[in-house]
């Protein structure tokens, strides 16, 4: 991948990235000293953005697709094009 198109997809992944930490940051208006602020329904949707933010970060296996040792291939995650940008960054 030539590096140019490697900065691209890191730039929109980390947009989502954002947007997700943002959509997160919702439980701070849950106040653990007043019940009243207490809200399920945020503690569920940060509870699913949590797992959106670990998706897009981690490799992803890529359903019945091998390489010619049938190892399976992935779908690199944000942490694994980032070390790839560095990599190339070293060269």
């Amino acid at each position: 991948m030539t590096k140019k198109k490697l900065q691209k997809k890191i730039e929109k992944k980390l947009d989502q990235l954002h947007e997700l930490i943002k959509e997160i940051i919702e439980v701070q208006s849950i106040d653990p000293s007043d019940s009243e602020t207490w809200d399920s329904d945020t503690l569920y949707n940060s509870a699913e953005k949590c797992k959106a933010v670990i998706k897009l970060l981690e490799d992803k296996v890529i359903k019945d697709a091998y390489d010619e040792f049938n190892q399976p291939l992935y779908k690199e995650g944000l942490c694994s094009l980032v070390d790839e940008y560095n990599s190339e960054e070293e060269i």
